[in-house]
This record gives C-alpha cells, structure tokens and sequence, in this order.
C-alpha cells in the first residue's frame, strides 16, 4: 500500500489562498496558477510564523512562475530576490530606509581621549583563563559600548549569558558620565511585552550593582530607568487607524527620549517597529538588544534577523576603526579582529550591507558554569545544517546535565516529570500562612519557580501537562471547575497596571492547606517583599506546570524540559524554537521527543 505524502505545513493555507485570488482578482472563469496559490500560501503559512519574506531561489519557480506572480501586484512584492506580501512591503522599506539613513548620518561624537578614559573605569578589561585557554573576554562588550555610546542607531546581538544587559547599563552609564545632563526620563527602556520589560527592569538595576566603577549618581540613574511594554510608551489606544490610531505617540506627537533602548528586538513585529521609527525624533539614538537566533515575533517580523544578517559579512569603514583604535587603546588590525570575531560569518545578504550596525558578543559568563547549554545551542543554532551525529555526541558528553528521552506519547513524558512535581508537591505542603510569616519565608517558596520548567511546543501540550499537574496537587480532594487547587504555579495572561502584573508574570496560587483550593495568588515585587493578592483581583491566569516555548522567552530556570511535536510532520518543528528552549535553561536540560522530530530539526538550514 503507497503511504499518502506527508502534509506540508502550507497545505491548511491553501483553501484561504485560493479564496483571496478567487474572490478579489480573477476575473469570472479564470484559474489561478498553481504556483501563485502555493507561493501565496507559504507566504501566509511564512507569516503565522512571524517571518515577512521568502527567497525566491528557494521556491524552486521557473521564469514563468516568476512573472505569474509578479502579475499580482496587489499581493505579491518581489525585490532583492524577496518576495513577500504587498501589504507589508511599505512598512518594511519604510524600516529599512529608517536604519540605512540614521546610519549614514552624521553624528556629533564625543572626544576619544574622553571616551577611553572613561570606558577603563566603568568596564575595565577582563580576561579570564582556565588551563591556560581564555573562557571569558569583555573585550566585545568594550567595544560594543565604545561604537554605539553616541551613534544615531545601532545593534547589539549575542547569545544567552553574553551580558547584552551589562553592556548596555555599562554604556548608558558611560553616557551619562560624559553627558551630565542627561535625566532617566530622557532614556526610555522598552520591550515588546510585560514580561521583558519587567526584565529588563530588573537587570538594569542588578548591573548598576556590579558595574564597579559607577559613582552613586549614575548608580541612582540606572536604578531609575522605568521599563515599559512598547505598546505603553507609544500609548496605544483602542482607536481605529483612519481617526490617527492606534498609537497616540506618532510622527506629529513623538516621544521625548533621547535614547530608547529597545530589549527582545527580535520578538518585535513589523507593525510595532514601524510605529516606533515614525515617533522618533530626528536627533533620538535608538539602540535594539536581542538574539538573533531566537524565535521571532508572532506576528510579521524578523527585523532583528535582517539587520544582523545585513551586518555579519559587512566590514567595519576605515574611518570608524581608526576612532574605534583611538576610543580602545588598541592597534587598528586588533580593532577589526575583535569586530570580525564578534559576528558570526554567513552566506550573505541580498540586501545592501549595513557596514558598522551590528555589534555581537561571543563570551558568555554562563558557558563557564553550565558550557553544555551553549555547545548544544550552537550546534541547533539556525543558518545552517547540523550533523545529527553531532548532536547525540553532546548529550553522550555531558549525561549527568543533558539527558534526551526518546518519547513519543504524554503518558511517559508524566511518568519522567513526576518525581519533578511530586517534588514540588511535597514543598507545597509547607507553603501556609504566609501572610502571618515572615517575608524570607514567601521568597523561600517564589524561588522554587526558578528551579524547574516544563516547555512545550504547542499549547496541546501545556494543557494536558496543566491537567496533569492540578490532578497531583488536588489528590483525593479535586477542585471545583474554574479553580485551582493549593500550590499551583501560575502564569498572567493580561497586562494589568493597576496591580502592577504584567503578561508572563508567573507566581502561586495558595489555599489553606494541601488539597484545597486557592484563594490567593503570591507574586514577587521587583522592588519590595512578595505580594499577596486574591485570585478574584487578578486578571486572566491559568496554571503553569508547562509553558508554551513562546511564552518562555526572556525567562530563565536552572532545570528545563523541552516537549518537541509529537510528530515530525506538524509543521511544528524550527531550529529557533529549540534554540529559544535550550537557552532558557542555565543548567540542566531533558529533551523529551522521537529521533525523528530531532533529525528533522538537525536537517533544517533555516536563514538567520
């Protein structure tokens, strides 16, 4: 019997392609091309997945394809060997055209000599060697900071533990020094949701701590950074496009800062950075922080992933190593080694080169206690095939940290978590009158969320994990419908301002005792002890024994298990989303998944 062939991860968007050429441009009796109805497909397919373009080289389209396509010019664009849909061309040459121009600018500058004096002090050079070989360099974060301290628009990328914050804090700080005037309101710190705002929040003031050489007014600076979701900084507004919505900061009511330093840049869609470009001012630096390699937005972007990948074959310009030496106190041919070396090369760009953008950095602290997380990340790392012979080989060399359970059904992903939530379980038991406790006691508990976290592929795999979880916790004694029962880890779903929670927020339900239900949730406060509030006050939460990879973004635990699609043929699988899980964890890691599914992912050559 012939085996039907696998679906494609289009094939659902096919009846909506058809349905958009049918209804809106053939004319009665007309056909469309096979090719144009797949192509729009992808496209659409392209775009659920949050990226804006496909290369025409990899569409497998002969000449006359091609120009059945470009007869659709209400749907298709194709340009620099792209193509994409019509409707979001506009706004990605508006972005691009933004970042060309600000970097081709002319930008006063600050003295050198002012500049490198200053830069020893706030981040001196730091080597560290083991057996002799070198596992940490800050010399790219030097030269991060020194590059992009005044420039108009710049890049700031690298991989998990590299210290993009640290950089970042040491270059606002270094800012400040050489720019007195300059007030935490004149500085916006934003990111795409709650979570990563809160996070970048909470970073900012943790590097104030350990950059050495701050005074106490710039350590007082940093700690009054406000972060915002970029929605909020750009106050938006359920008001409908044609009446000036939805965002009330826009191109005739910008936004005051003089620098905005936008962190995740890789979750942000084309919608949300094209509003923000148009709210700048001429003169605003705006500086973007995030890994490339991670998943990008939900919506249409992939920005990040461009700007970088414009950048990585891009030589530095004679002009900005000479100044780069000078701000450094290093030999020109040192300058552009240490640039080169911070990028990782690739096949190029069929767009112009963004010479001097995009500065990346390479050590990372976390390689130095947990260095299995960053060579398996590498080697699932997008842009290019990985042997999948490779991949077994890291976990055979690390089997105490990296362990891969080769399973295809959730009844032995339950038997492999238990004793991981029987565990929590047992913790739970203690966890009872915390209000009348002391503070230590409710941090104790809130630290146990960082201890271990279930990441799922699809939202099908949280809630059978969540179901599972409830019914351990509730024993013998099950919960009402809607309710949840004592010690239930859980997740915010919606922003709230007014309680100050933000979507992503994890914290625990509580009840009186073991097997009863919850009546309050504890929440840590990033500036004052753990919050108590009840659940009916708190807006939209479910329970968070599992979370999907997306909504792990920005987090961190020391234990994480990674559930790939139950089936290789889902159109589930991405080297950024594997990616994006194993460098959630700073310790170790339980891949759950058939051989399968993972050589599937090893097979893909995904473009950055």
């Amino acid at each position: 019997m012939t085996r039907p062939p696998a679906p494609q991860p289009h094939d659902e968007f096919l009846p909506l392609a058809r349905i958009t050429l049918l209804g809106n441009l053939l004319q009665p009796g007309e056909t469309p091309d096979t090719a144009v109805t797949v192509v729009l497909a992808k496209l659409l397919c392209a775009a659920a997945a949050g990226k804006g373009a496909l290369e025409v080289s990899k569409l497998n389209l002969n000449p006359d394809e091609i120009d059945a396509i470009r007869t659709f010019s209400q749907i298709f664009s194709i340009e620099h060997g792209l193509i994409r849909l019509s409707r979001y061309a506009s706004d990605t040459q508006t972005v691009r055209s933004f970042f060309e121009e600000r970097l081709r600018a002319e930008t006063p500058r600050f003295k050198n000599r002012d500049v490198q004096r200053e830069l020893d002090v706030i981040l001196p050079e730091e080597v560290l060697k083991k057996d002799g070989a070198v596992i940490f360099d800050n010399a790219h974060q030097r030269m991060a900071v020194a590059a992009l301290l005044d420039a108009k628009v710049g890049v700031l990328t690298g991989g998990p533990g590299t210290g993009k914050t640290t950089t970042a804090a040491a270059l606002l700080a270094l800012r400040k020094r050489l720019d007195p005037s300059l007030k935490p309101q004149d500085v916006l710190v934003a990111a795409p949701t709650g979570k990563a705002a809160c996070r970048i929040g909470e970073s900012l003031t943790k590097a104030a701590q350990h950059l050495q050489g701050l005074t106490a007014e710039e350590q007082l600076f940093l700690r009054q950074l406000r972060a915002l979701t970029l929605h909020r900084a750009l106050e938006w507004g359920p008001i409908p496009p044609e009446r000036g919505g939805p965002f009330r900061r826009h191109a005739l009511r910008k936004l005051e800062a003089k620098v905005v330093l936008l962190d995740e840049a890789s979750m942000v869609d084309l919608n949300l950075m094209h509003a923000l470009i148009l709210a700048l001012h001429e003169e605003t630096t705006l500086l973007l922080l995030g890994d490339s390699d991670q998943l990008e937005s939900v919506e249409v972007g992939g920005i990040l992933a461009e700007l970088v990948q414009r950048s990585q074959n891009a030589s530095l310009p004679q002009e900005s190593v000479e100044w780069l030496s000078s701000r450094l106190g290093l030999p020109p041919e040192q300058v552009v080694s240490t640039f080169e070396s911070g990028l990782s090369r690739n096949s190029g760009s069929p767009l112009e080169a963004l010479p001097g953008l995009t500065f990346g950095l390479r050590h990372s602290r976390r390689a130095m206690g947990a260095p299995w997380v960053l060579e398996l990340a590498r080697l699932i790392k997008p842009g290019e095939v990985t042997p999948f012979e490779a991949i077994e080989t890291c976990f055979r060399k690390y089997p105490e940290t990296l362990r891969w359970h080769r399973i295809a059904n959730h009844q032995t992903r339950t038997e492999l978590l238990r004793p991981k939530w029987s565990a929590w379980m047992e913790e739970a038991r203690a966890w009872t009158n915390f209000t009348t406790q002391p503070t230590d006691t409710a941090k104790v508990a809130l630290d146990k969320l960082t201890e271990f976290q279930l990441l799922c592929s699809t939202n099908q795999q949280v809630d059978r994990a969540n179901a599972e979880g409830i019914r351990l916790l509730s024993g013998n004694h099950p919960t009402a419908p809607g309710t949840l029962p004592h010690g239930c880890p859980i997740i915010i779903q919606v922003n709230s301002h007014i309680l100050g929670l933000t979507n992503g927020d994890v914290g625990i339900a509580l009840g009186t005792s073991m097997g009863k239900p919850a009546e309050i949730g504890l929440f840590p406060s990033p500036s004052g002890p753990p919050r108590f509030i009840p659940l009916p006050q708190l807006p939209e939460y479910r329970a968070a024994f599992a979370l999907t990879i997306h909504k792990s973004q920005g987090s961190e635990w020391k234990h994480v298990a990674i559930e790939l699609p139950p089936s290789a043929e889902t159109g589930l699988v991405s080297k950024n989303l594997l990616y994006t899980a194993i460098t959630r964890s700073s310790g170790a890691i339980d891949l759950l998944g058939t051989e399968a599914v993972l050589r599937q992912i090893a097979a893909l050559d995904e473009g950055v």
